[in-house]
């Protein structure tokens, strides 16, 4: 017969060792509580972090602010700049021998092509080490997003928004009409749509290469759309924020979330067309939101610490809190998300960030629009 006594013993001690990852799943905040102790001395005496990031000020609260309270004797340098900008300025700074960034936070295409095809990054799965981190249980569809189409895997989205691809003004237009993309071709519509002028750098990526993939679409409706709708571009997102709220063009593509949402708090009447309504699907991409380890990083240590504070709940939810785009993270709130961001349980939603879709960003649909566009009537 068992030691009643030593297997109470047993469960109360795994209860104990078990007890830091419980708190990681429940989502409560425990600096340091999964990163190694040497690992952070290590990290404190390098004294800092340099992270490459997204532009904007909405980002150095999530990235500097929240990881300097968790680790004050670890100072973040951050340089923002558009994902393109920095990741050109990588590699120059890297054929001239010099290395200075540990880590690159942007969108995952710099990442996963332009990055990972010039061997400037690192495979990111020998840098993860907490266990709130690693467990794919906590992550969306259960499983860590990576954007790499095969090993080694250096790119990681932890951003999971929704990229809306049409918006309306409601008092115009009737959002419930639309149930295809297709519909926006019907000539009611023509001279009466805008857009992101998507052969530039910016909003416009994730959901255009999605519609260039999607076998009921493609490249023959993408040209469609931009030369037969008399379609309006410009890459000034407040200006396509206002034209589609003042009316002048009721209908709007590939316009930026973030500008919209502006826009909505300021009252303005425009709203996404949830990409549910479409019988064609829809797409959800990083945003800013994606992790690439350089290699040879001059703050090995450090850049590990952060990488994993960033990644547990909460570092996850500090990103949510000043980006504004739900974490792939499922363990954790999702306080002042929008509800149209966030992805519903029992739709399959295209990964349009992974390297297959990024890998058509650039010449592919640049000159698909442009060719469209000069075989106007």
């Amino acid at each position: 017969m068992r030691n009643i006594f030593s297997v109470k013993g047993q469960a109360l001690k795994n209860i104990f060792l078990a007890a830091p990852y419980l708190l990681c799943v429940l989502g409560i905040a425990v600096a340091g509580h999964a990163q190694d102790a040497k690992t952070i001395a290590a990290a404190e005496s390098e004294g800092k972090v340099i992270v490459y990031g997204p532009p904007g000020p909405n980002y150095r609260p999530a990235l500097i602010d929240a990881f300097q309270k968790d680790y004050p004797k670890i100072k973040v340098e951050f340089f923002g700049s558009s994902g393109q900008v920095a990741a050109t300025k990588l590699i120059q700074e890297r054929k001239a021998g010099l290395y200075n960034a540990d880590l690159y936070i942007s969108g995952s295409t710099n990442g996963v092509v332009t990055l990972k095809r010039a061997g400037a990054v690192e495979n990111l799965p020998d840098f993860l080490a907490a266990p709130d981190v690693v467990n794919p249980k906590v992550w969306l569809d259960d499983e860590l997003q990576w954007a790499d189409a095969k090993p080694p895997l250096t790119t990681l989205m932890f951003e999971c928004g929704i990229s809306q691809i049409v918006h309306v003004n409601p008092k115009v237009v009737d959002p419930k009409q639309f149930t295809s993309y297709k519909d926006l071709l019907d000539p009611k519509w023509k001279g009466k749509i805008t857009g992101t002028d998507i052969r530039r750098p910016g909003p416009g990526g994730v959901p255009s290469r999605f519609i260039y993939k999607n076998p009921q679409l493609g490249p023959e409706y993408l040209t469609r759309l931009f030369k037969d709708t008399g379609i309006t571009l410009s890459s000034d997102q407040r200006q396509l924020t206002d034209w589609i709220a003042q009316g002048q063009y009721p209908v709007g593509i590939f316009v930026g979330d973030s500008t919209v949402k502006v826009a909505q708090e300021a009252g303005l009447p425009i709203v996404a067309i949830p990409v549910e309504q479409f019988k064609e699907g829809g797409p959800i991409g990083p945003g800013y939101g994606s992790l690439s380890f350089m290699k040879n990083a001059p703050n090995p240590n450090a850049a590990k610490v952060y990488v994993n504070w960033l990644l547990s709940p909460s570092g996850q939810v500090a990103w949510q809190d000043h980006a504004g785009k739900p974490s792939c993270r499922i363990d954790i709130p999702r306080k002042g998300i929008n509800e149209t961001d966030i992805p519903k349980g029992g739709f399959k939603y295209v990964k349009a960030g992974t390297e297959e879709f990024s890998s058509l960003t650039g010449s592919t649909i640049r000159n698909l629009v442009t060719k469209a566009l000069k075989a106007r009537k």
